[in-house]
């Protein structure tokens, strides 16, 4: 058992395996955040396309009340006319 364990460091130490995976390990740590970095502006692109798509709110731009408008009814009967002569209904405007 002794001469497989020596057997064994040596062949160890014959080799340069170890070395290998420590700079694979450091390439593939490199490439992830790369990765990461990519993914993050890839990100920050994509929620300024959603805002830009979502729609904007309507603005208001109705008259505020009391500008005179709006037609007024005249009467106080069955059928309430619009202000004005004639039997056709006019709108009335200011006086």
């Amino acid at each position: 058992m002794e001469f497989l364990k020596k057997l064994w460091n040596w062949l160890l130490g014959q080799t340069t395996i170890d070395e290998k995976i420590k700079a694979k390990v450091i390439k593939v740590k490199k490439e992830i955040a790369e990765v990461k970095t990519a993914v993050s502006v890839v990100v920050k692109e994509s929620k300024d396309v959603v805002t830009a798509i979502k729609p904007k709110k309507k603005r208001n731009y109705s008259k505020p009340k009391g500008s005179g408008s709006s037609p007024r009814l005249v009467g106080s009967g069955a059928s309430p006319r619009l202000a004005g002569s004639g039997s056709s209904p006019k709108l009335a405007g200011k006086k």
